[in-house]
């Protein structure tokens, strides 16, 4: 059996590290980018993982609740959305441990997964992940050449395979990309669904799929909103609202095409702790995956 997992990181537009530092409308959110990918999701019967920023939570609480309830896995993407390895140590750990205990005590789930802003970690910060009682993480992304992903020192970990590493009870989900003239090209999602076409995502996927039997999806609100493009200074250049806005109304419909091959592939959708049950009940043959 193959198996896919579908994720949002709960973050709004202005969260974005590009606009850390820009004097952006924080009043205009593109929130409503959860309900549009809850209800395609709902369309095809697939359950998420969803990785939400801690200081959102009281804005969103009933919509997380809702979601929650139908099936929906809340994860922790952090608390505001600052790169983990911009943060020392110590108060990294103190801001995971707030984080964790501010989604569960206000939505009455358990917080069992953790996905860092940006891919932004190292194995310092990921054993302080583990040591606070998150029970596997999904931060590691092989694309090295991208700015603000982080670099993961899997020494000690087993290799499950190609993108699933586990230590003792503790798992580690990879992003997935494909080797192209000796890098690796993201095929997970995010800006990179929106902006190649589908033939060319499809195509990639497609040489994905065919040597790993795992394959991980993620995207953000502000990328399959209905709400407008919000107004952009000329401080920002024209790279960062190209990379923002492009592809943004195609990216619906590739995710429904998405699904829609995984599906014919042989895939089967689930949320990321569901995996990792299966994986330590070796329900799921990991010499197969």
């Amino acid at each position: 059996m193959k198996y896919a997992v579908f994720t949002m990181d709960i973050e709004d537009w202005y969260h974005s590290d590009y606009f850390l530092d820009k004097d952006v409308d924080h009043s205009y959110s593109m929130l409503d980018g959860i309900d549009r990918f809850i209800t395609l999701l709902s369309d095809y019967n697939i359950k998420s993982t969803l990785f939400v920023l801690s200081g959102l939570v009281d804005n969103i609480k009933n919509k997380l609740i809702d979601i929650s309830s139908m099936g929906h896995e809340i994860g922790s993407h952090g608390d505001d959305h600052t790169r983990p390895l911009k943060i020392d140590v110590n108060c990294f750990k103190s801001r995971m441990i707030t984080s964790k205990k501010k989604i569960e005590d206000t939505l009455s789930v358990s917080v069992n997964g953790y996905r860092a802003p940006s891919f932004s970690l190292d194995r310092e910060r990921l054993d302080i992940v583990r040591e606070v009682g998150f029970i596997y993480d999904s931060s590691k992304n092989p694309f090295q050449e991208h700015p603000l992903y982080g670099k993961i020192d899997m020494s000690g970990f087993q290799k499950i395979c190609s993108n699933v590493y586990r230590y003792n009870d503790f798992l580690e989900f990879e992003t997935n990309a494909v080797p192209l003239m000796n890098k690796s090209i993201p095929v997970s999602g995010g800006a990179y669904i929106r902006v190649f076409p589908w033939m060319i995502t499809k195509k990639m996927i497609r040489e994905c799929v065919k040597y790993n039997e795992y394959y991980v999806f993620y995207i953000h609100p502000f990328e399959v909103s209905s709400s407008s493009t919000p107004y952009l200074d000329s401080d920002i250049s024209l790279k960062t609202k190209m990379r923002f806005s492009l592809g943004r109304s195609t990216v619906e419909n590739k995710i429904k095409k998405l699904i829609e091959f995984l599906r014919e592939e042989g895939f089967k959708f689930l949320t990321f702790s569901e995996v990792r049950s299966m994986v330590l009940k070796n329900d799921i043959d990991i010499n197969r995956l």
